[in-house]
């Protein structure tokens, strides 16, 4: 191929070179002629306006000369002379071979410095000598004006004249440029067509030929350039691609069996997931995953499940497929398969894949082949049906792993459950208690020592902290009892609120504004118990009719909880009053690390306005 490349007798590379390389030429050339011709007439029309205006000031002189205007006379001549040494004039009176515009150039100027001129400063000095005699009639150089002006128009009508000539120029180089533009492109048309056009006409046809399965397809190209050399490489590569393409059917029916096998593992795989996932709070059936994998893989494979615990030497669970056979192995130490049979041994009966994860063994799933217990020889596993008992393994794994799992959240669950209830019976209901003991003990003393007349106080005392505990008892009933459900804090409050309406006349609104914000488990039940808390004592002691509630999240981020009435206020020593009532809000409070204030408001009324940093601003 190399030396076809190097025997190219005319290369359709080098041509189409050539042919652009002319075609910048020729537009370098009409582009450096059409700047020239452009720069030559660059000045003409002031030069035709200069000239023009020559006229004009040779008038406003005269007609200022003719009034005895001096000043302005000398003014319109200074000006005059000005425009004669104009720097666009310098071509004109520096040309050494003086064309017919140098040569009017030259003519006009001379006469208004050797002839006119000299008679207008002669008639100002002697209007300024006499300034009230007028000018006589025959001293005024009306016909040297009107030469000047002749010589001046001719001047004009030469630089106009100039002007035009230059813009003919102009487009004889135009048209020029378009005749041998139009031309060139006739030739380089011409050759595309007969050496590019047709042989890629017929290179694309044999590309659709063998794009439309056409392999053997051949073409013919003319010539002894690369289109004729692709042409050859094209008919070897039809040739090529109609041998590949019948390894490559044989490879693609092969893939296809490969991807459906994978696709039908990937489907188990997910639904076992699936499975996993949803029935977290539920025991995952294993005869039936074991039942859909044995299906996946079949084949003569029969399938196993030995399940163990962490310490124990014997399945707690030995499940085979349905209408499978439990061998011996459920009659003795199983842990024995994990370790003597290797999961990469060549027998389909030695097979045995661990259900392992972070460490910790839950069991095995052993494959055993059903022709080699017939006597026969037994068939190794496939790739992917070994890829797939490995990941069945490791779902079972995770499986077993979310059940460990979960059972140690309820352990965990009912810890805390006793801890939380250990610590409200020691605030509140064992102070009680111990008050009442205080109480018996001094009501023993008086009994002791004959003091009848104490004797009643005290029964009052125990009688008013026995109405304390039994309340205490119930508003501990009542927390013990209290849920957040799937609806989330603004249900569980909606639900105390309407509960509120139903047990007294005062007319309590909720203002919720979290909608957006996570908050813990922890923060919402102690934002609800304050919430019930306050809102109790509202009920109970304001005796206002409106309750409002606002919780919201303030501009420093921070949780902002009000709870407001329009009752009597909060009185002096509102803890004995409401007992433990209080006490219990600020506890809560602290366990939130937030900040509290109870005070009675303004305008009347009770505020209870309560803050704290939501745990999820913490990282």
């Amino acid at each position: 191929m190399r030396n076809l490349k190097n025997g190219f007798s005319s290369s359709l590379a080098s041509t189409i070179s050539v042919a652009l390389v002319s075609i910048i030429a020729l537009g370098l050339l009409t582009i450096f002629s059409l700047m020239w011709a452009t720069d030559q007439t660059d000045q003409d029309a002031q030069a035709v306006n200069l000239s023009g205006s020559i006229r004009m000031q040779t008038y406003r002189i005269g007609l200022a000369t003719a009034q005895q205007r001096s000043d302005q006379a000398q003014q319109y001549i200074q000006q005059l002379d000005d425009t004669w040494q104009h720097p666009l004039f310098i071509h004109q009176r520096r040309a050494s071979d003086r064309d017919l515009l140098s040569q009017d150039f030259m003519r006009a100027e001379s006469h208004w410095r050797e002839v006119l001129r000299p008679q207008f400063d002669a008639l100002l000095t002697s209007a300024t000598a006499a300034p009230k005699a007028a000018p006589e009639q025959s001293s005024f150089p009306t016909a040297q004006i009107a030469e000047q002006l002749q010589l001046t128009e001719k001047l004009v009508t030469g630089f106009q004249q100039a002007a035009e000539s230059k813009i003919r120029l102009l487009r004889i180089i135009q048209l020029t440029a378009l005749f041998l533009t139009i031309a060139l492109g006739a030739v380089i048309f011409n050759l595309l067509k007969t050496r590019l056009e047709k042989p890629l006409a017929q290179l694309t046809d044999a590309a659709s030929r063998i794009g439309q399965g056409d392999y053997g397809y051949q073409t013919q190209v003319e010539g002894n350039d690369e289109l004729a050399l692709l042409g050859s490489v094209v008919n070897r590569m039809s040739h090529s691609v109609e041998t590949i393409y019948q390894d490559m059917d044989d490879q693609v029916k092969r893939r296809t069996q490969e991807l459906h096998n994978n696709n039908i593992a990937l489907e188990f795989l997910f639904e076992t997931a699936r499975k996993i996932l949803s029935s977290y709070q539920q025991e995952i059936n294993y005869q039936q995953l074991l039942d859909q994998l044995a299906e996946v893989i079949g084949g003569d494979i029969r399938l196993e499940l030995c399940l163990f615990t962490e310490q124990g030497d014997r399945p707690y669970m030995h499940i085979a497929q349905a209408n499978g056979e439990i061998t011996d192995c459920s009659q003795r130490d199983c842990k024995s398969c994990v370790g003597d049979k290797p999961a990469n041994t060549q027998s389909a009966a030695d097979y045995a894949f661990p259900i392992t994860r972070e460490d910790t063994g839950y069991g095995v799933i052993n494959c055993h082949a059903m022709s080699q217990l017939q006597g026969m020889d037994p068939t190794p596993l496939e790739q992917w049906q070994e890829n797939l008992l490995r990941s069945a393994a490791d779902q079972f794994a995770l499986a077993l792993s979310l059940s460990v799992h979960r059972n140690q959240q309820r352990r965990l669950a009912m810890l805390t459950e006793r801890t939380v209830i250990a610590r409200e019976l020691h605030d509140s209901l064992a102070q009680a208690l111990s008050y009442l003991k205080i109480q018996v003990t001094r009501l023993q003393k008086s009994i002791d020592t004959e003091a009848f007349s104490q004797q009643q106080p005290i029964v009052d005392e125990l009688r008013g902290g026995l109405s304390s505990a039994y309340r205490q008892l119930r508003e501990l009933l009542t927390t013990f009892r209290l849920k957040i459900d799937t609806g989330g804090l603004q249900s569980a409050l909606e639900l105390v609120v309407s509960q509120l309406r139903e047990r007294s006349d005062m007319q309590a609104s909720l203002h919720y504004e979290l909608t957006n914000l996570p908050l813990s488990p922890t923060e919402e039940i102690h934002l609800l118990q304050i919430i019930r808390e306050a809102s109790q004592n509202a009920i109970n002691h304001s005796l206002g009719s409106e309750l409002d509630i606002h919780l919201f999240q303030n501009e420093d981020q921070w949780i902002q909880l009000l709870i407001e009435d329009n009752g009597i206020g909060i009185p002096d020593k509102a803890e004995k009053t409401n007992h433990y009532g209080l006490a219990i809000i600020q506890e809560r409070s602290r366990h939130l690390n937030g900040n509290i204030e109870i005070a009675t408001r303004p305008e009347g009324g009770t505020r209870v306005a309560f803050a704290f940093r939501p745990s999820f601003l913490n990282g």
